[in-house]
């Protein structure tokens, strides 16, 4: 109807004002832009072609970012809240974009990640001509061969050497699971190797009371969970939200699958915990959680 036509109008002229506020619209439009993300007030990061990089927004303040996300909602027929705290929603230009309010974030805090989409296609021919198959390796004995880096990670270990073992574990991003009892300090040593992540990477922490501030990475986001959204909801939110790496607190939970197949999705390099009594019991902890997702009922655990 003609009435249906001019409210959708109204709500998308609506919602591109608000992008134009919030300095969405011109960051988005710039040559090599990749995304556009809204951690918190008075700053947007742009992920362009020189990665990640900081600005300034002093009029982005935190009423401007509540009516640009409540406006976005709504043109996409859906109701933000306290008790519906994260959405998926399309701007009316076909971007996509991911938004996040408390409880399911930080109070104070409001975040928004605009994906740019590309619109460039290839043939198959200029793959070729990249380079891109150049890489490619056939593998065909099932015996496992140590990489260089694995042999220096053997031989730090073996000489006690664990400032170059962490090193080289956080440089080629491999997932570290710190295993204890209660009050062992396991969070107080998951926040020490999170500190040697590189700092301009963009990291996003799921937690149930934040304890984890990233002091040393400011583009950061944190999730938060609790009787209004489960940890499952927030690992499934973090995959559109632009993360170089996730950080689950602790493993407690069905959401453990949907967490290793995340990581396993282009997202490695990880600190998390879980209550075991020490790392060889860690693998059993770890599958029984696994066990609880509606997969993992499934699996056997000489799979998992």
């Amino acid at each position: 109807s003609q009435d249906a036509e001019e409210q959708g109008l109204t709500e998308d002229t609506l919602v591109l004002d608000f992008l134009d506020q919030a300095g969405v619209t011109e960051r988005l439009s710039r040559p090599g832009t990749q995304d556009v993300a809204i951690n918190r007030p008075f700053e947007i990061w742009v992920d362009g072609p020189e990665g990640w990089v900081r600005e300034d927004a002093p009029w982005l303040t935190y009423s401007l970012c509540w009516r640009l996300a409540n406006a976005l909602c709504a043109l996409n027929y859906r109701v933000l809240a306290p008790h519906s705290p994260i959405h998926t929603v399309e701007l009316p230009g076909g971007e996509r974009g991911q938004i996040v309010m408390a409880p399911a974030c930080q109070k104070g805090t409001l975040s928004m990640t605009f994906r740019k989409p590309s619109l460039q296609r290839f043939t198959h021919k200029d793959y070729i001509n990249s380079g891109r198959y150049d890489r490619a390796e056939a593998i065909a004995s099932p015996i496992l061969t140590l990489k260089a880096w694995q042999r220096d990670m053997q031989e730090a270990h073996a000489a006690g050497d664990w400032d170059r073992f962490m090193e080289i574990a956080v440089a080629h991003r491999q997932n570290i699971i710190v295993f204890g009892g209660p009050g062992s300090g396991k969070t107080t040593y998951g926040k020490t190797l999170i500190d040697l992540f590189p700092a301009h990477r963009r990291m996003v922490t799921i937690q149930e009371i934040l304890e984890d501030t990233l002091p040393f990475h400011p583009n950061h986001v944190h999730l938060l969970y609790g009787h209004v959204v489960a940890p499952k909801a927030l690992v499934a939110s973090a995959l559109r939200m632009k993360p170089d790496h996730l950080f689950l607190a602790e493993l407690t939970g069905d959401e453990v699958w949907h967490f290793i197949e995340i990581l396993n999705t282009g997202t490695k390099g990880t600190v998390t915990t879980a209550h075991a009594n020490d790392s060889e019991a860690g693998y059993a902890r770890v599958c029984g959680l696994v066990k609880q997702s509606e997969v993992g009922k499934g699996l056997d655990y000489a799979y998992i």
